[in-house]
């Protein structure tokens, strides 16, 4: 019965490992593929093409990142839960620092995200060009944070 209860354990932290690193990954790469690909090109876009082209990539983006973000974090909260040592403490920092992400994006950044949504494709809200440089400087702070956090993950799986 006893060793039933550790595979259960075991079992757990490897599928959390797996889950905490597969999604963790494509939640570092989809906010570091903005931060070098669109954020690059939307800083030096013609305004009326960065509110179309900004709203157009928050619409895609916006379900999906927020959803691996979560699964990441989940998963590393369960994998901290059942291991022990510098692989619980990594996975502590990894899952504050997701947390921190999330919070970070729900206050800051979709606020300005939903002025975009809830206009016409092409209208831009009200002093854009502040919204623009503000997401933009709040990003590189969450890319910052993001490969910090896959990096504590990584590591504790190692």
């Amino acid at each position: 019965m006893e060793g039933r209860s550790t595979y259960g354990i075991d079992m757990l932290a490897h599928v959390s490992a797996w889950l905490m690193l597969a999604c963790g990954g494509l939640f570092a790469g989809g906010i570091l593929f903005v931060a070098v690909e669109r954020v690059n090109q939307w800083r030096r876009m013609p305004l009326d093409q960065y509110v179309v082209d900004f709203r157009r990539s928050v619409y895609r983006l916006d379900p999906f990142l927020p959803i691996l973000g979560t699964v990441t974090t989940v998963a590393a909260g369960l994998f901290a839960l059942n291991t022990r040592g510098c692989s619980a403490v990594l996975a502590w920092m990894g899952v504050s620092l997701n947390a921190a992400i999330i919070i970070t994006s729900i206050v800051i950044a979709e606020p300005i995200n939903a002025r975009f949504r809830r206009l016409l494709e092409g209208q831009a809200p009200a002093n854009v060009d502040q919204l623009r440089v503000r997401w933009r400087k709040f990003h590189m702070v969450r890319t910052a944070m993001v490969l910090a956090s896959l990096s504590c993950l990584a590591a504790a799986v190692l």
